[in-house]
């Protein structure tokens, strides 16, 4: 009788084990499944691309050919000449979504500016300066709320416009950093920093190490990561904790709502949190972070975390050495560039369209 229930009990304490160690800490399995290519397409020269927050639609530039790809996540695709009528290729200088639309900033025939790309077509334009000016760069704030371009008009005169809104700039030549949900702009200039919001100059730093997440500020000044608020109040700082632009222009410093991801040189990435603790390491370089995935690289691995407790939710082969990344916000849709050209769109295989 007494063997009997031992027996039973050592049964049920095996199967308990098992399935402890089938769960996350709150006990719940933990969620992974598969990617697979649903797309892809040959291009050459610089890679421009974006991902919609959902999902729903990619954007993809083949830069030497002047095109551009929209594609679903069923793999349905279509793709429009950006050369249009004009007798000259464009210089293409980025693209972003907003709103189902594709904004093309490009230096055309005789104008700088944009051009836009809906599922059915070229829907406009927003035309400026004149045949010699000169396109810079073009981001939207993660949500897509935001969506903001630089742009050389002549020697010495820029122009940045902002759920277009213009503002003239003068003197140095600008770059924009970062444009974060809440509306916060950061541009930069040699080893100067200023932060707009609304219009207004709100912060300036001596440094070019600056990106924004909502209302806060993160900075690498004097070898310190530090964040302010836009009142400039200090709310945290770490000595040693650098970050900075490399190449295909990407931060080596990604934040999210409750962590900040940030590559340490030769090394992984830390996971950080916003009073400057880090609770965390993951193999490589991050390549991409949301408010619920962080997408890292290393020895040729795409690797895909949960934010909730960091297990690993898929991990692919990258298609090239090197590339861009953009993820869905539930991980299920990711787009990838190569370095020189070259785009594969993934969807998890549990899909169903």
């Amino acid at each position: 009788m007494h063997l009997t229930i031992m027996r039973r009990f050592a049964v049920l304490l095996l199967l308990a084990i098992f399935l402890g160690g089938c769960s996350g800490s709150n006990g719940a399995a933990e969620e992974k499944w598969k990617m697979k290519v649903i797309w892809h397409v040959d291009t050459s020269g610089e890679p421009f691309m974006d991902l919609s927050p959902d999902g729903e639609l990619a954007a993809a530039v083949d830069w030497n050919n002047a095109k551009i790809y929209l594609v679903k996540p069923d793999g349905e695709s279509v793709v429009f000449d950006i050369q249009g009528q004009d007798a000259v290729k464009p210089v293409v200088s980025g693209v972003a979504l907003k709103d189902g639309v594709a904004y093309v900033l490009g230096s055309y025939e005789d104008f700088v500016g944009i051009r836009k790309y809906s599922w059915n077509g070229e829907v406009g334009e927003e035309r400026h300066g004149w045949a010699g000016s000169v396109s810079d760069n073009i981001l939207r704030s993660p949500s897509g709320n935001h969506l903001c371009y630089l742009i050389t008009i002549d020697a010495g005169k820029q122009e940045l416009y902002c759920d277009g809104v213009k503002m003239t700039l003068g003197g140095d030549y600008y770059f924009l950093n970062s444009v974060s949900d809440s509306g916060v702009v950061v541009i930069s200039s040699g080893d100067g920093t200023h932060v707009f919001k609304e219009g207004n100059e709100v912060l300036s730093f001596n440094t070019s190490n600056v990106v924004a997440y909502k209302d806060r500020v993160l900075v690498n000044e004097e070898d310190f990561l530090r964040v302010y608020d836009l009142s400039g109040n200090l709310v945290g700082e770490k000595e040693g904790y650098t970050f900075s632009l490399t190449t295909l222009l990407r931060w080596t410093l990604l934040p999210t709502e409750r962590y900040i991801f940030r590559y340490e040189p030769l090394e992984d990435t830390h996971v950080i949190t916003w009073d400057i603790k880090q609770v965390e390491t993951l193999p490589g370089f991050p390549q991409f972070a949301n408010d619920h995935f962080v997408v890292t690289s290393k020895n040729g691995v795409l690797h895909c975390y949960s934010l909730k407790d960091f297990h690993e939710v898929f991990s692919v082969e990258m298609p090239e050495d090197d590339g861009l990344i953009k993820l869905s916000d539930d991980g299920r849709v990711m787009l990838v560039s190569g370095e020189n050209g070259g785009y594969w769109l993934y969807v998890s295989s549990e899909n169903n369209f």
